[in-house]
């Protein structure tokens, strides 16, 4: 229970900064405190890591005596209550929507473990290591993902691993970024002019995107990113309608930004948008804006370091077959135009295989007119094709068909009644600037759904407001729009909770395996072997494989056995043993790493990992 001291915190200065400002306002408290927190967090974590002092009790005193301090100065404030919620009927309706929406996600996030295949491959291994080495500092791996990529989102999940001992709070932080994204699509509505039923409905809009609700259970950062990208273009369109800016509006828009680009890199993509939606207040409050372009850096500064120190380059070098290689190699209009269309069908699946199979030719159609090949290696990732798959429990290709039509009528409504000045012309910059530079920049993928969300979080402000345009009858069309197409994505496929076998159902083990349920005895065998062996150090291979499991299983149950790789140990010796933990590998009976001196055979039977002893080592003594 330990890690709830770390979440804790958001709640209590959220109340902290609503008792303090001049006119409460909650949700504003809200988005101010989490952006802190998240800021806070990274930069005391990066101090703990120059010391390597990332471990539980100074990260434990860090947070009592951050909670501690705060509920004394609420006990000496005087109270103040958020008052119920005013209007008709149907806005109590939506908020008892919403409200349900998070309680199921945060019992699904609570009860089920983190077991996206990104997540148990590389985001969570990443920490395994930094716990055990006490700091951020990069370490010897064959997966580049668990090294280069922005690492805010991991930071916090370590904070919660040290104080709970586990991973059980894992989901929490993408949880949090889904109740913390209705609040800041609220306080986009409102910028745009919205009153209170406007404000609700682009709440609802919001919570019942599909891409969001499926990561609002898992451990992974998208929704992280969205949100703290909507937060800075909220903070963005609060400063570009005032009179005035002031020197807190600044570095709350550069935490906002900071952590942000801390989160993931696609977020450089969106932040160009919400800079153009600053650029005139800056170039005439250049002074204060330099604090926020000081904070980014400070933020991103040390990853950024470990990067440069590392591959050359502050934003790391990824393999394509790792996921890397994303950028498009061809830029132009017709490229442009191609991921375009195809990153619009990635919300247009129906249940019909025909129909996308009719959608899929007319859109190939269209792109050999304008001399595109639907597969070009050059902005197509990977070795992958384009197609269009239905899948909307499916967290990887899951897409957003509602939104995104009412997304399309709402630039028609505003270019034909030419409404794009103020708020939202604004507003539709960032939808739109988001939308091109996804295309110009980012290579089509099946799974690029998810990426979109920081563009759909805006845009659900933008509906709501169009729809209160139009009338009552077009805000309770949207609303149940929304809520109809979000049904079939009610249950993520990895994470069920009214489909047998339910999370509540099966063992934390075996909801580990959901995915792929076969590794539950892979890894079960090769912990049985590591148990008898018990090697001082143990080297993880693995470039696409997913080790997390077996990593937390080894802290528990063989506390005295270290990941291999951990500088400058791993410089001057060798492990003890090598597990082989990669699907589809070619298992040699011996095996000598690239630049070891040291020869390694392999032990027990081949499945699809495979334990390596040094040749030297007592086999018989194993029992293997």
């Amino acid at each position: 229970m330990a890690g709830l001291l770390l979440f804790s915190a958001v709640p209590l200065l959220a109340w902290v900064f609503w008792t303090a400002l001049a006119q409460p306002d909650w949700r504003v408290a809200a988005v101010r405190a989490a952006v802190v927190w998240a800021a806070g967090t990274s930069l005391f974590t990066e101090l703990l890591s120059a010391f390597h002092l990332l471990q539980f009790w100074p990260v434990l005193g860090f947070w009592l005596t951050v909670n501690v301090a705060m509920v004394v100065w609420l006990v000496r404030r005087p109270a103040r209550i958020i008052g119920s919620i005013p209007g008709e009927s149907w806005r109590h309706f939506s908020a008892g929507l919403v409200l349900l929406l998070a309680v199921l996600a945060l019992v699904i996030a609570a009860v089920a473990p983190p077991n996206t295949p990104d997540v148990l491959a590389y985001h969570l291994p990443r920490q395994m290591f930094w716990l055990q080495q006490g700091s951020l500092q990069h370490f010897v791996t064959l997966d580049e993902r668990a090294l280069m990529m922005p690492p805010l989102a991991e930071v916090i999940q370590t904070h919660a691993l040290l104080l709970s001992g586990g991973d059980h709070w894992a989901n929490l932080p993408q949880w949090l970024a889904y109740v913390l994204g209705m609040v800041v699509t609220s306080l986009l509505a409102r910028e745009l002019g919205g009153g209170r039923r406007t404000q609700w409905l682009a709440v609802l809009i919001f919570a019942t995107i599909p891409m969001a609700w499926h990561e609002a259970t898992s451990a992974k950062n998208d929704l992280l990113v969205a949100v703290w990208l909507g937060a800075a273009g909220w903070h963005a369109l609060r400063m570009a309608n005032a009179v005035a800016t002031k020197s807190t509006d600044w570095i709350e828009l550069g935490a906002a930004l900071g952590i942000a680009l801390a989160t993931k890199t696609t977020a450089l993509i969106f932040v160009l948008p919400i800079l153009a939606v600053i650029g005139a207040v800056a170039w005439r409050d250049r002074t204060r804006a330099w604090i926020a372009a000081v904070l980014i850096l400070v933020i991103v500064g040390p990853h950024a370091a470990r990067n440069q120190a590392w591959y050359g380059t502050p934003l790391g070098r990824q393999p394509a077959e790792q996921g890397g290689g994303q950028a498009n190699e061809s830029v132009s209009f017709g490229t442009v135009t191609s991921n375009l269309l195809r990153n619009a069908t990635l919300h247009l699946a129906t249940p019909s295989p025909a129909l996308n199979d009719r959608l899929r030719r007319w859109t190939e159609s269209i792109l050999r007119r304008i001399g595109q090949d639907p597969n070009d290696r050059r902005t197509t990732l990977w070795f992958l094709r384009y197609g269009i798959d239905w899948g909307p429990e499916h967290e990887a290709i899951a897409g957003a068909p509602a939104h995104f039509l009412l997304g399309i009528g709402v630039l028609l409504l505003i270019l034909l009644r030419r409404a794009w000045r103020g708020p939202p012309g604004r507003v539709l910059l960032l939808v739109v600037g988001g939308t091109l530079l996804g295309a110009l920049v980012l290579k089509w993928q099946p799974t690029g759904a998810r990426l979109q969300l920081p563009v759909f979080l805006v845009l659900a402000a933008l509906i709501a407001w169009a729809a209160e345009r139009l009338g009552r009858a077009a805000m309770v069309a949207a609303a149940g729009g929304c809520v109809l197409a979000w049904l079939p994505s009610s249950e993520t496929q990895l994470r069920p909770w009214h489909t047998a076998p339910t999370i509540f159902a099966t063992s934390r083990w075996e909801n580990y395996f959901r995915f792929h349920p076969r590794l539950r005895l892979d890894f079960e065998q090769s912990l049985g072997a590591l148990a008898k062996v018990r090697p001082a150090s143990l080297q993880i291979v693995s470039r696409h494989g997913f080790p997390y499991p077996l990593l937390q299983r080894l802290r528990e149950e063989l506390p005295e056995t270290r990941l291999w790789g951990t500088l400058p140990e791993a410089l001057a010796q060798p492990p003890s043993a090598i597990l082989v933990v990669e699907p589809e590998a070619n298992f040699p009976a011996e095996y000598r790493p690239p630049g070891s001196a040291v020869s390694y055979r392999a032990v027990g039977g081949l499945t699809a990992q495979r334990l390596y002893l040094p040749v030297a080592a007592e086999q018989p003594a194993t029992g293997l």
